[in-house]
């Protein structure tokens, strides 16, 4: 496949990789180069990841897992403990130990390996391995690879235990995504704490959120509750009301520091996992905001979209959008070479001061009307189409992230970075994820290194792959670009957000992915003149009812 055309429109999204089926291998892995080791895992990690595993009569189950755990930063290896919570549609084991025998290992490139032995209250242990990239000592991507399932996510050192007092009388916003009853659901809003951990009700700090669980969607609903954190590894809990369900859906929170908490379901009633940021500004910016999406098209094909919107701070999203489009394999509608969609649209507090934005769009796949909600971790979006359904033409279940670009964004070479991409195996109809680090070259455009990937646990096999990366990349002085990276990893367009951090969706016929990758501060180096990776939350598909069967459209990929 060809590079990008070197006259490419700016594009904001998050980032997107792409898998071979299950079967491909490399004839030739080299071995890992890099300054990373054992003892650069050191203190208390807090995770979260989001995929699939096999249920009754090998249906599809959406799978979450969030948690934290200890490490030792010793070369020996080991994991004295933790907490953690998996639940799928059997409704999981809520939380449950991880046990002081886990191990991991660090290889020189910032691969790592966990081994974690987890024990159920009043349960027989069982092992759930997860594979990750450190992009420093602090921060990681991860996939979980084990015959217990799959799924992406992040990894966050957690710096010191977070008190009460730290959350409170802070404006929040969130972003959860999963299932109920077999359907995808999404959830986003915000909210702030008074003094006793319960959501202010009144004002301009009154808790609202966004529902949508096809085909029903509930826009600015009241949102009340609490929420408290535990303590180190220790999980806090919260409570979440709205109209969406008869009850309140209660939640366990692994926190990593008082801007960023990580929620995961823990009641049974749905299955939801997500993140909680800080809102230090209750306002959209101006500039280019690069985004990536994810949704289900009129069919209920999975689709991934990324790309620019162009605000003007006040109320307009101008000429000059755009987005490219995954839909199933089909990469922007087929146009050879890709042509990305131009859309426009506006926005507005709604209701004024809340930190909810309304963002209505013209010409967007994927949906018109937007609730959307910034954030430190970016601007979290979720579709909210009045009475959209996938059999009327549109999915109704889009959502994503949008972050503010810095003038002058780019991959720079002479770096290493560490990537994650999450999506689906349209060939085969399973999901698939990967963990990869690559090093850009001093000149001439090139990549090396190495990818881990998952696709096809849903055999039963449950192993990770291995191959190399060695291809080339292109960037544009916009930020945007492409990259041929493997057999493993084809071709991807990206979209730099600033000089550490590029959002990217996968342009390959076989699968319909996002994901990003960050610079990686490696040991010993100037930390103080490298960026830091932006803070980001899980990129997740949308979970949905799968096929086990192929159902290879037979597309080709277009050149750009």
């Amino acid at each position: 496949m060809s590079l990008r055309n070197c006259v490419v429109l700016p594009v904001i999204l998050f980032t997107l990789a792409m898998l071979v089926a299950c079967g491909s291998t490399n004839s030739a892995t080299p071995p890992p180069s890099g300054a990373f080791s054992n003892t650069d895992f050191n203190g208390t990690y807090t995770f979260s990841t989001v995929g699939q595993d096999v249920g009754a009569g090998g249906n599809l189950s959406t799978l979450i897992m969030a948690g934290s755990l200890n490490a030792c930063g010793c070369t020996g290896g080991q994991i004295s403990g933790g907490n953690v919570d998996l639940v799928d549609n059997t409704g999981g084991i809520g939380v449950a130990a991880i046990g002081s025998t886990s191990t991991y290992s660090i290889s020189k490139d910032g691969r790592g390996f966990a081994k974690l032995l987890i024990t159920p209250t009043g349960g027989t242990q069982f092992e759930a391995d997860v594979d990750f990239v450190l992009t420093s000592s602090s921060h990681g991507l991860i996939t979980r690879f084990d015959q217990g399932g799959t799924g992406s996510g992040t990894l966050d050192v957690q710096p010191a235990a977070v008190a009460q007092s730290a959350i409170e009388n802070t404006p929040y916003a969130f972003s959860l995504s999963g299932s109920f009853n077999g359907s995808p659901l999404a959830m986003a809003g915000a909210f702030t704490l008074d003094s006793s951990g319960n959501i202010s009700t009144s004002g301009a700090n009154a808790g609202v959120a966004d529902v949508n669980s096809y085909p029903a969607i509930l826009a600015q609903t009241p949102l009340t509750g609490s929420l408290t954190v535990g303590s180190g590894t220790t999980p806090g809990t919260a409570s979440l009301t709205t109209a969406f369900a008869a009850q309140a859906l209660t939640f366990d929170v692994y926190a990593i520091d008082a801007t960023h908490l990580k929620l995961i379901e823990s009641d049974g009633v749905a299955i939801l996992v997500g993140d909680v940021f800080a809102q230090p500004s209750a306002s959209i910016p101006s500039g280019n905001l690069v985004f990536t999406m994810a949704g289900l098209d009129s069919t209920g094909t999975l689709f991934s979209a990324g790309g620019f919107m162009v605000s003007n701070g006040s109320n307009t999203i101008s000429t000059g959008s755009f987005e490219d489009v995954n839909d199933g394999g089909l990469v922007d509608n087929g146009t050879n070479p890709a042509v990305p969609n131009s859309f426009t649209g506006s926005f507005g507090a709604s209701p004024s001061g809340s930190g909810r934005f309304v963002v209505t769009l013209t010409g967007f796949f994927g949906g018109s009307m937007f609730a959307a909600y910034p954030s430190s971790g970016g601007i979290q979006m979720l579709e909210i189409d009045t009475g959209a359904n996938i059999g009327g033409g549109n999915a109704g279940i889009t959502g994503g992230v949008a972050l503010l670009q810095t003038p002058g964004a780019t991959v720079a070479a002479s770096q290493g970075y560490g990537l994650n991409n999450t999506g689906e195996d349209v060939s085969n109809g399973w999901e698939l994820d990967e963990i990869a680090e690559f090093q850009t070259a001093t000149s001439g455009g090139g990549v090396t290194g190495l990818i881990d990937f998952n696709d096809g646990a849903f055999t039963g096999a449950g192993s990770l792959g291995t191959g190399s990366v060695n291809g080339t990349y292109m960037v544009n002085s916009d930020g945007t670009g492409s990259a041929t990276l493997s057999t493993d990893l084809q071709e991807v367009f990206f979209y730099a957000v600033d000089n550490s951090t590029a959002l990217f969706i996968s342009v390959d016929p076989t699968q319909a992915a996002l994901g990003s990758f960050q610079i990686q501060t490696t040991p010993g180096s100037d930390q103080a003149a490298v960026m830091q990776p932006h803070a980001l939350p899980m990129l997740r598909v949308i979970p949905h009812s799968r096929s086990a069967k192929p159902r290879n459209k037979g597309l080709i990929a277009p050149a750009r």
